[in-house]
C-alpha cells in the first residue's frame, strides 16, 4: 500500500505492459517515464538490494525499496531505500517520504548529512538539482 501511495502522490504512470521479469521480481512496479522501479518489500528482506541491482542494470532505472518500519516504540512509518543506477548502483538507505509544496520528497530519516531527493514524473532529482530544503519545512 505504501508503494502505491508513493505512485499516486507523485502522479507516476505505471507501465501497462511491464517487461517480463524473473519470478522473484513479479511484484515490482515500473514507471518507465520516470526511469524508476518501485519495489514493495518487507523490513526483513535485506538481500533484496542485490536482486534489485540486477534489474536496475537491465532496465537502466533507479529504484525505490519501500517498506513499513515497525519500531519497538512509536507508530509505524514508511521508509525508503533509494538506489541510483550507474556502472555500480549506489544506495541511500533509510529515507522517509514527505510532501513539500505539493511535491514528494525523500529526506534522510536519521542522518541529516545525506542528500535529499525529489520525485517528479520524470524521475528522481538530488538536492543539488533543486533548491535545498529549508529546515523549517522538515
Amino acid at each position: 500500500m505504501a508503494a502505491l501511495a508513493i505512485i499516486q502522490v507523485a502522479e507516476l504512470d505505471l507501465d501497462e505492459k511491464p517487461p517480463i521479469l524473473p519470478v522473484q521480481c513479479a511484484h515490482y512496479l515500473i514507471a518507465a517515464d520516470a526511469c524508476l522501479l518501485i519495489v514493495p518489500t518487507k523490513p526483513s528482506a535485506a538481500g533484496d538490494h542485490h536482486i534489485v541491482e540486477d534489474i536496475m542494470c537491465l532496465s537502466r532505472c533507479d529504484a525505490l525499496l519501500v517498506r513499513v518500519a515497525r519500531p519497538c516504540a512509536g507508530e509505524k512509518r514508511v521508509l525508503v531505500d533509494i538506489g541510483i543506477d550507474g556502472l555500480v548502483p549506489v544506495w541511500f538507505r533509510e529515507y522517509r517520504p514527505c510532501l513539500i509544496e505539493r511535491a514528494l520528497h525523500f529526506v534522510p530519516d536519521q542522518d541529516a548529512s545525506k542528500p535529499a531527493f525529489k520525485l517528479t514524473k520524470h524521475g528522481l532529482e538530488r538536492a543539488a538539482d533543486f533548491d535545498a530544503l529549508s529546515s523549517e519545512w522538515l
